[in-house]
């Protein structure tokens, strides 16, 4: 999963709302069957200096970027999220529950019909849930194009979720390493940009429109 990350993440371009739903990878394998699909990478957080220096000072990079891929056949549906992302230092990510989204109430976002009403101040001052996402274990690797380690997370989201997140915008990410912790912020257009890659998503592999 590393080396094809980074393979999608460094060498396409990156996701344009303008574009709609223009996948990286939407492929059938000829042997199983198996209908694979994995967006464009999807850039969030601040723009950071690197530890890479130039004669212009140090090369300006990307906090993290984000793609989302789904896999699909007669016994698996599978939805990831997988986030790379910088750090200056070497980390341990452990395997659990160590990536968590705070994300917008779905009830503040999108009408779910009588039973479950907006909240008074839903208009001004949106609740927010959070989403613990399962991940895997990893150590980085050493990136000699910034000296810095990029990490690779790749987020198992369960299918409840995926639909949560057609609808209601990631605001914030957080990492929870071994030791330390670190907190990604969204932009207004980062966040529509992460809602419409998963509707995409949902709506080429036929699961949308739906309800929870």
């Amino acid at each position: 999963m590393k080396p094809f990350f980074l393979i999608v993440c460094f060498g396409l371009g990156l996701f344009n709302l303008a574009a709609q739903c223009n996948f990286a990878i939407n492929e059938i394998d000829d042997f199983d069957s198996t209908h694979s699909i994995v967006t464009k990478p999807i850039n969030i957080g601040y723009s950071i200096p690197s530890n890479f220096q130039t004669a212009d000072g140090y090369k300006m990079i990307e906090e993290a970027k984000a793609i989302f891929s789904f896999t699909q056949n007669d016994t698996l549906n599978a939805f990831f999220m997988v986030i790379g992302l910088v750090e200056r230092e070497f980390l341990t990510l452990e395997e659990g529950f160590n990536v968590i989204l705070k994300v917008e109430s779905l009830k503040d976002t999108v009408d779910l019909g009588k039973e479950v009403a907006k909240t008074d101040l839903a208009d001004v001052a949106p609740g927010s849930d959070l989403i613990g996402l399962y991940t895997v274990p990893d150590r980085g690797t050493f990136d000699k194009n910034t000296n810095m380690r990029i990490y690779t997370l790749t987020c198992l989201i369960p299918l409840d979720r995926m639909f949560t997140l057609s609808y209601a915008s990631i605001e914030r990410i957080r990492i929870n390493y071994k030791t330390s912790k670190h907190t990604i912020t969204l932009s207004n257009e980062q966040r529509a940009a992460i809602k419409k890659a998963v509707q995409c998503v949902g709506e080429e592999m036929k699961l949308f429109p739906s309800k929870p």
